[in-house]
């Protein structure tokens, strides 16, 4: 059941089409964890009459500490040799994380386990590690108080009665949106707002599978009475059942919640009479199975890194590479195996005896992890690990240099809750720019293009100025935020009806609905805005490249030369196509459009840099300060904001 679980896994993070719900593999690994740790402890009480709670935590800590040790501080040091200065500081805090044990709760607090970015997160499979060891923690505590007080009944109504509040928190987080009322924009309770991610990563929501597991301890002796026929019917019944399940579910589908049920039911039903089952000897107990399941936990953890590092090295897998990977895993992971794992796996019986020795041995997994956490953060610090050429700032850091230098003030009838990024230069004139974080990106191109303007942003993350009108609403994980969203667009129209200054308003476009339906809703705005005495333009979105480009390029030169980043840092193609055609019909079907395609992309070809070959965009799709300034210069030159430009070239043919 390892094998086929670490396999799953392995195959569907390699990209093989035909297996994309591989990753049902953890919910195997979930119950066969239930299974095991509760028959491991009941048999111990009922053999000592107790539980020692110190055993079993050293025995899990000696079971899983050091490979994982070993295997975060390889990946560090794949990551020093050819990430970013950006991607490597969150690869250190991921390896703290994963030092820790509560890899799932850093990253359920940053983005999808599905989203792209999973694919430049080398310790992102560490969250499964988190989960796991969480549960060692509280369950053995648990079956301990009730066998002690209550009895080994309890026991069962315990597990009934806390798969079924798991399975119940799956629902009300999935089905019912109940993360809404728990959480808020900002702050480390925004990640409630997204259920599905909630109820991914945090172990209270997998308890279910486990508990299924650990009944099987109390079910499995009435169920092995079972003839030889009906075990193997039912154990190839319930191996087609998950093979169905990883053919069929992908990163789109519902989970955990009842798709994870039925991956643990039928795990549950594949323990539970393959020691009846010839079949299950024949296909789960050959020496191959064994072998893969003997080495399953090393490699599980060295495979995810070896894909993120070979696609950071040479780009999107292809069938060679899916073989070398391949290849490099079951060494690596062996080796991984028989080096750390085995070795600490069983307590040596020097060990028991006393003295120096026996505490220095003891203590080594102990020492080893201060050692590494001292190592992580020293390495924090290090300087010039990137060539001065190549150094490109993290997005934070552009975020902090918008705020500090183009949205430090505040504007008289200018309310903060609708204009949050403010630039007050004493002038009577003031322009604004109204959408989401495709507006704001833009404030410091438009802030030195504007020198003698007041400068407004009317933003919210993720929220188009399109939503809540003509039918289209932008929806967010939570119905709170859809619903402020709306309302910051219809606040900032009333504020525009009601404001009498000098005002000249850009609205931003982030490519997110159809030109047809954004066309109308633009045109409607722009109707708006000149009937309140305002002067409005559709400004349109910048081409974006479609991967990140400057995280790309800002790596060091240990393994990867500038001529190879050539080769390897280049922009979609296909996505660059498809954001033209778009840029190009909304140009048509808009009034006041300001085409900007037609100046990034006037020479055949769509730039993603400025005049000295530094990369303009800071991430996939915004761009960075230098970026903004060099693109709306560009656009001011061409005569963009004069009177009439917009009308006399919206149909986007320079």
């Amino acid at each position: 059941m390892r094998a086929i679980a670490v396999m799953a896994v392995i195959l569907a993070h390699l990209s093989i089409s035909w297996l994309p719900g591989g990753f049902v593999g953890v919910d195997i690994f979930f119950v066969i964890s239930g299974y095991l740790i509760t028959g491991l402890l009941l048999r111990e009480y009922d053999a000592k009459g107790d539980i020692s709670l110190s055993d079993f935590y050293r025995r899990r800590i000696r079971r899983l500490f050091p490979a994982m040790l070993v295997t975060c501080l390889f990946t560090v040091l794949g990551g020093f040799l050819i990430f970013s200065q950006e991607r490597f500081e969150l690869l250190l805090d991921s390896t703290l994380a994963a030092f820790f044990s509560v890899s799932n709760f850093y990253f359920w607090s940053q983005v999808g386990y599905f989203d792209t970015e999973s694919s430049v997160k080398p310790l992102l499979h560490t969250w499964s590690l988190g989960v796991e060891e969480q549960f060692y923690l509280v369950w053995p505590l648990l079956i301990l108080c009730m066998l002690r007080y209550y009895g080994r009944r309890s026991v069962i109504t315990a597990l009934i009665v806390l798969s079924i509040l798991s399975f119940g928190l799956n629902a009300l987080f999935i089905s019912y949106d109940v993360g809404d009322r728990l959480a808020d924009a900002n702050g480390w309770r925004s990640g409630f707002l997204d259920g599905n991610s909630t109820a991914f990563y945090l172990m209270p929501f997998r308890i279910f599978e486990f508990g299924l597991g650990a009944l099987l301890v109390f079910m499995r002796p009435r169920l092995l009475m079972a003839r030889p026929i009906v075990a193997d019917v039912i154990t190839l019944g319930a191996l087609a059942g998950l093979c169905f399940l990883m053919a069929s579910l992908t990163e789109h589908s519902v989970f955990p919640y009842y798709n994870a049920l039925w991956v643990a039911l039928l795990s549950a039903l594949i323990i539970a009479f393959s020691g009846k089952s010839r079949v299950a000897s024949l296909l789960l107990a050959n020496p191959m199975m064994v072998f893969i399941g003997g080495i399953s936990y090393s490699l599980y953890l060295v495979h995810w890194p070896l894909i993120v590092y070979y696609k950071a090295l040479f780009g999107e897998l292809d069938s060679l590479a899916v073989g070398v990977l391949l290849v490099a895993m079951f060494v690596l992971g062996y080796a991984l195996n028989i080096l750390v794992e085995n070795r600490f796996r069983q307590v040596p019986a020097r060990d028991s005896a006393s003295g120096v020795a026996a505490l220095v041995s003891r203590g080594a997994i102990f020492l080893a992890l201060i050692v590494s956490v001292v190592t992580v953060l020293l390495l924090k610090n290090i300087d010039g690990r990137v060539p001065e050429h190549r150094v490109a700032l993290s997005n934070a850091e552009w975020r902090k240099l918008e705020r500090q230098q183009y949205c430090s003030d505040s504007l008289k009838g200018f309310p903060k809750p609708i204009f949050t990024c403010q630039n007050d230069r004493g002038s009577k004139h003031t322009v604004v720019v109204w959408g989401d974080s495709h507006a704001l990106h833009l404030v410091a191109g438009i802030s030195e293009a504007f020198p003698e303007s007041n400068i407004a942003v009317a933003y919210l993350s993720g929220c188009i100025s399109q939503s809540g009108f003509k039918g289209l609403v932008r929806k967010f994980p939570s119905q709170k935020l859809t619903d402020e969203c709306v309302e910051r667009n219809k606040a900032f129209l009333r504020w525009a009806k009601n404001h009498k200054g000098d005002v000249v308003v850009y609205i931003s476009n982030a490519k997110r609905n159809k030109p047809e339906q954004v066309s109308v809703i633009n045109n409607l705005h722009v109707t708006r805005l000149e009937q309140y005495g305002h002067a409005a333009y559709v400004l349109g979105d910048f081409i974006r490249p479609g991967v990140e480009l400057a995280q790309c390029y800002s790596v060091p030169d240990f393994l990867l030369t500038d001529s190879m980043l050539r080769a390897r840092c280049k922009f979609d193609a296909q996505a660059v196509k498809a954001e033209l055609r778009y840029s190009e019909k909304l140009a048509a079907l808009s009034k006041n459009y300001i085409p900007v395609h037609a100046i990034q992309c006037a020479k055949g070809e769509c730039e993603f840099s400025d005049d000295t070959g530094r990369i303009s965009f800071r991430d996939t799709h915004h761009l960075s300060p230098l970026g903004a300034i060099y693109w709306v210069n560009r656009l001011k030159e061409a005569g963009a904001f004069q009177a009439g430009w917009a009308l006399a070239n919206s149909d986007a043919n320079l």
